[in-house]
């Protein structure tokens, strides 16, 4: 049933859709800054939709720069009726790389943990709200009115 449904929509037409809708999530997630100017969000991955899917990774940060909890953000836009994505990124090594979690660090916490670290491990041992990020997911359900109520809720961190 689902195939048939693509199959009438047709699959280029899908991809136009999730990719206009993909560059708007992009260019106004990219934008605003709290007035301390620090940005509200930083983008993992290309910021042009020509280039990537319709995920977006990203993390959002607070008026000191600091990295809000992707915990507390799921949270948040669940008291919303958003569903989001969030936590550890599934490619080991990749997540580390984009939080700029740095070789020593790493290191570190693997002998702290003898070679044995799970994720609540690595929470332990470095900052626990820099061990994820948030994904936003969009596909052929997606609507502008879902990606609009997604980027007035994300507008409504900035302070």
């Amino acid at each position: 049933m689902g195939l048939d449904l693509i199959d009438q929509l047709g699959i280029d037409l899908i991809q136009t859709r999730v990719g206009c809708l993909t560059a708007w999530l992009l260019t106004e997630l990219s934008a605003p800054r709290h007035t301390s100017g620090h940005l509200l969000a930083r983008i993992y991955g290309p910021l042009s939709a020509a280039d990537r899917g319709g995920t977006v990774a990203f993390n959002f940060y607070d008026a000191s720069g600091a990295v809000i909890s992707h915990d507390q953000i799921e949270q948040l836009a669940a008291d919303r009726g958003i569903a989001l994505r969030t936590g550890c990124f599934c490619n080991p090594g990749a997540g580390e790389v984009a939080l700029g979690v740095s070789q020593n660090e790493l290191t570190r916490c693997f002998r702290e943990s003898m070679g044995r670290m799970e994720r609540e491990d690595l929470m332990r041992c470095i900052d626990a709200d820099s061990t994820g990020a948030v994904r936003v997911s969009l596909g052929w359900a997606t609507n502008f009115a879902d990606v609009y109520r997604f980027l007035d809720f994300a507008n409504g961190l900035v302070s």
